[in-house]
């Protein structure tokens, strides 16, 4: 991909925090708009600070006052489009979608980057002093591999090969690495060494969730034989689980549902985000090349043909918390009785639908889940605050903007990026509500499960 020499050099500057406050004024806090108006990721909010990237598109990377969205401090990247930070053992780790692993201090300054491949769509997971990041070999074989660095050095330990990009990050859990790649290939390996212990094509349209010996992951199913185009033939989702220790599968029925906002032949013909991500994908040099984003494994197992869509793409990622299976699938809410098939609510979530109404475009965010309280954004511009054990409203907040990433919770406060470029802070009026303070909780991504 071509880099925009203009760019270089140029700090572009930061609005003022302006006060931000709910309709009925119960909701208050503080609201900074970034530059370019780029689709923001998910921020970390670490010992007072949020940590976020100005957005896919953006050359900035910034560091803001967690109490009152001033300005700490603003970096330069060499490539744009910085992904949703982790934030561990005082380094911050992002990196741009073409085509660096970027590691700074907490203060701002470099510590280490490597350029890795053309593009890079998913996140990287931190743990016990390493760092984790799936890659093209762009200037090599051109395959994916997944590569393991030293956190403090950025000296590479080992690479292992895989099927493609992961979708949206690593899992890091009982010193394993558990991922799916864009073609629903489902993998875990050893954080040690690398080592495959296993790898199985199961149509996985998420990253997983690990907890007491098993993997949780949404998964695509096609109803119907015959060509996905062919009249009656569609695109379903389920949650489903496999055992870490044996391929032994379950499947939980009860949240099988239509799935349009997987089908790439319905999407690209009605979709506005699929619309939306072909401009963006224009305007960063991605209007017909796509590098060695082997796109044609998003398109057959996740709906998307598009960089932009893809490095957005959460899909219907699963969380545990406190013996609870939860998932945000298209428009839907649900709690899910981890050994079994039983689930303890569902709820629909944002404007009905009319009867054969497809929705090519998921519309909520996974869930961020403490306290008690699931907060998940939509891009409708609505931050909803659900119950945790009965999925009773408690409350929802109207933003004005599209949310697509998942929201961060610390301290009695939820931190947003926004579709349109701005960071939004506001108080819930609970100190309890503290410790999703990344997307996936925090470094390894595997949520908040006690």
């Amino acid at each position: 991909m071509q880099i925009d020499p203009t760019r270089r050099g140029q700090l572009p500057r930061v609005d003022t925090p302006i006060h931000f406050q709910s309709p009925d004024g119960r909701f208050r806090g503080w609201k900074v708009t970034l530059p370019g108006a780029h689709t923001l990721a998910t921020p970390a909010v670490v010992e007072g600070r949020v940590f976020i990237g100005g957005g896919f598109g953006s050359y900035d990377f910034f560091a803001f006052d967690a109490d009152t969205g001033s300005l700490a401090w603003q970096y330069q990247t060499s490539d744009d489009g910085p992904t949703a930070a982790v934030v561990d053992e005082g380094f911050v780790v992002f990196n741009t979608e073409s085509c660096e692993l970027e590691v700074l201090t907490v203060d701002g300054a470099p510590a280490w980057k490597a350029w890795l491949g053309d593009p890079l769509m998913s996140m990287p997971a931190v743990a016990g002093g390493r760092v984790f990041m799936a890659y093209p070999d762009s200037n090599g074989d051109h395959r994916h591999y997944l590569g393991c660095f030293e956190l403090r050095s950025g000296k590479p330990v080992w690479r292992q090969p895989i099927e493609g990009e992961v979708i949206t990050a690593p899992v890091l859990a009982g010193g394993h690495i558990h991922f799916a790649t864009l073609d629903g290939t489902l993998y875990r390996l050893r954080q040690e060494d690398g080592q495959v212990e296993w790898k199985e094509a199961k149509n996985a349209t998420s990253s997983p969730v690990v907890w007491e010996g098993e993997c949780y992951f949404s998964q695509r199913q096609q109803v119907g034989e015959g060509s996905a185009a062919q009249e009656g033939i569609y695109q379903s989702e389920q949650l489903a689980a496999r055992k870490l220790k044996e391929a032994a599968y379950r499947h939980y029925s009860g949240t099988v549902r239509r799935a349009d906002y997987l089908d790439h032949a319905k999407r690209m013909r009605s979709s506005p985000q699929y619309a939306a991500s072909a401009q963006m994908d224009m305007n960063v040099g991605f209007a017909a090349g796509k590098g060695d984003a082997k796109m044609h494994q998003a398109m057959v197992n996740l709906g998307s043909a598009h960089v932009h869509g893809v490095w957005a793409f959460q899909g219907s990622k699963p969380f545990v918390s406190r013996g609870r299976l939860y998932a945000a699938q298209g428009d839907t809410v649900s709690a899910a009785e981890p050994s079994s098939d039983h689930i303890h609510w569902k709820k629909t979530i944002g404007p009905a639908r009319g009867e054969g109404e497809e929705l090519l475009d998921c519309p909520l965010t996974p869930p961020a889940i403490v306290n008690g309280k699931l907060f998940f954004g939509s891009v409708q511009g609505t931050i909803h605050c659900l119950s945790a054990e009965s999925g009773e409203d408690l409350w929802s907040v109207p933003l004005g903007e599209p949310v697509v990433f998942q929201p961060a919770v610390d301290r009695g406060r939820v931190y947003v990026g926004t579709n349109s470029g701005s960071l939004i802070c506001f108080e819930t009026g609970d100190p309890g509500d503290t410790g999703w303070n990344m997307w996936g909780a925090d470094a390894a991504h595997n949520g908040r499960p006690l």
